[in-house]
């Protein structure tokens, strides 16, 4: 779960190299008043989540934001999508779109649509939409994709050229440098940050916040129901961290970590930022031990 993530359910505020050959999106999605125009995409190959076996199937995302396709393309494929919306790690209206394409790479049998902060649209059947897919490259998909329903549904038009993610022992490379152990600066801002939210200790969290993040938790700590969303945070915030590895490149690090949730043991990683002389959280997400 990324810490973003934790807080757009309590209260959306807090926290928060190279890349695989370029994707080709242009394109939006309609729902109501909102209109999502889509920059960025990739795709890979669905796996059954009990054997780990190739269904036939592939998975088209798209973003609002710039995707870091080399890291969906280091995630094991039954993690992508799990990491594919775990990018989306910034406040804003933020959009993302996936579609998966039948064996045949015909039909479209399946749509969802995330809208932030917490729109969900789904639908699924033998055909959704019209795919129209445009021969070329093995390693890439290319096409057109509509979608015009029912007046409450979304209306989707999208044109695409975007890479087909492989096998992860094939990925670019970590960028950057290995961090020293404890993960040097980064790490311990990151670890800074986490025992402040896990002590409830307001005043030196903000210190530790970018300033536009810093301002809107003084904002939100006038709010009758800060306490409880306060609360709700600190339950899902990982303890016992312990950083066991990492990277940085320039004003970029990640970290990697082992910590517990609820008492069970957990890994996970984060992304950090250099601005001046401190490092801020971009995003973090945890998993079951590998």
């Amino acid at each position: 779960m990324t810490r973003f993530t934790m807080f757009a359910a309590g209260m959306a505020l807090l926290c928060c190299a190279a890349r695989a050959q370029g994707a080709g999106v242009e394109g939006h999605c309609e729902h109501e008043s909102r209109t999502a125009a889509f920059v960025d995409g990739a795709a890979w190959a669905v796996v059954d989540d009990d054997t780990g076996q190739a269904t036939g199937e592939r998975m088209l995302v798209f973003s609002t934001y710039d995707l870091d396709s080399d890291a969906l393309w280091r995630a094991k494929p039954h993690d992508r999508e799990d990491a594919f919306r775990e990018q989306d790690s910034g406040p804003g209206e933020s959009a993302r779109l996936q579609l998966t394409l039948d064996a045949d790479g015909a039909i479209v049998t399946q749509q969802y649509l995330w809208l932030s902060p917490g729109n969900n649209l789904s639908r699924s059947g033998s055909q959704i939409g019209t795919y129209a897919g445009t021969p070329g490259a093995r390693d890439r998909v290319a096409g057109r994709y509509t979608f015009s329903d029912e007046e409450d549904d979304p209306r989707c038009d999208l044109r695409f050229d975007i890479a087909v993610l492989g096998d992860p022992a094939k990925a670019p490379p970590l960028p950057g440098k290995p961090l020293p152990a404890g993960g040097g600066e980064p790490g311990r801002a990151y670890l800074a940050n986490n025992d402040a939210l896990i002590a409830g200790d307001l005043d030196a969290l903000a210190r530790l916040l970018p300033p536009d993040r810093a301002a809107q938790l003084a904002q939100a700590r006038t709010q009758p129901e800060f306490a409880a969303q306060l609360a709700f945070m600190q339950g899902l915030t990982a303890r016992d961290v312990r950083i066991t590895g990492g990277r940085q490149d320039g004003d970029r690090a990640w970290l990697d970590f082992t910590a517990t949730e609820g008492g069970e043991p957990r890994a996970g990683s984060a992304e950090m930022r250099r601005e001046g002389e401190r490092w801020f959280i971009v995003s973090e997400s945890t998993r079951p031990p590998d």
